[in-house]
């Protein structure tokens, strides 16, 4: 990998590593993990030049102008998506977790109207159909966190019309160079499955699909956007 690994704190070591090592790590692993992370998470992720959340949520600008949309937050952990979506002008923002003690940090922030944990993909989110008019989503989606599947979950809960927004490392879903050791062709073939369903069911349309460099150090980086059928 191309991050300078003595940069990194444990926490994200571990992450890293289960990224690498998937099999047989459960969401209760997991959750411990961020549960124990939430003191120096936000300042080990700056430490990395993390820009996900910047690059998520300025393309959700771009394609949802109305502030007072009804965005959910998924996977929003300690809330750095929020505070960007926040300084951006929007009011009405849902977060949702695995870790509670993420959400403690999230809600002392002060930029989410609603803070759900639960975790996503096993069963349905606790949301009606249609009750969202986006989704803004970075770092979630990989073997160890959210897999491509919650998609169809996406879909249900935001409205026609409304937009999905993700960010995530390339090198999941496709053999990046300096990162290989993270491809996975199990989820490769899912993302693929998944994305081509939606859009043969009408379910959804993927509007864009862009690389940025630095998703955080070292680490090439994919923007998705959808829109909701």
């Amino acid at each position: 990998m191309a991050a300078d690994t003595s940069m990194e704190s444990s926490s994200l070591q571990q992450v890293l590593h289960h990224a690498r090592n998937a099999d047989g790590i459960g969401s209760n692993t997991i959750k411990d993990l961020y549960d124990h992370w939430t003191g120096s998470y936000d300042t080990d992720l700056l430490k990395q030049n993390y820009q996900g959340p910047t690059k998520v949520s300025a393309v959700l600008s771009e394609h949802c102008t109305d502030k007072s949309a009804s965005i959910l937050d998924c996977g929003c952990g300690t809330g750095l998506i929020g505070e960007k979506l926040h300084a951006l002008g929007y009011s009405n923002i849902t977060g949702l977790d695995i870790s509670q003690k993420s959400l403690d940090v999230a809600e002392q922030k002060g930029v989410y109207n609603n803070l759900v944990c639960t975790e996503v993909g096993k069963e349905k989110m606790p949301f009606g159909e249609d009750e969202f008019d986006a989704i803004i989503c970075s770092g979630c989606i990989l073997p160890t966190h959210m897999r491509p599947s919650c998609f169809r979950e996406w879909v249900r809960v935001v409205k026609p019309g409304g937009i999905i927004a993700l960010a995530m490392r390339q090198c999941y879903i496709e053999v990046v160079k300096g990162e290989e050791e993270y491809f996975s062709k199990d989820f490769q073939l899912e993302f693929g499955e998944v994305t081509q369903d939606l859009e043969r069911s009408k379910s959804w349309q993927i509007i864009s699909k862009t690389n940025f460099p630095q998703y955080y150090e070292g680490s090439l980086g994919l923007l998705v956007v959808s829109k909701v059928l």
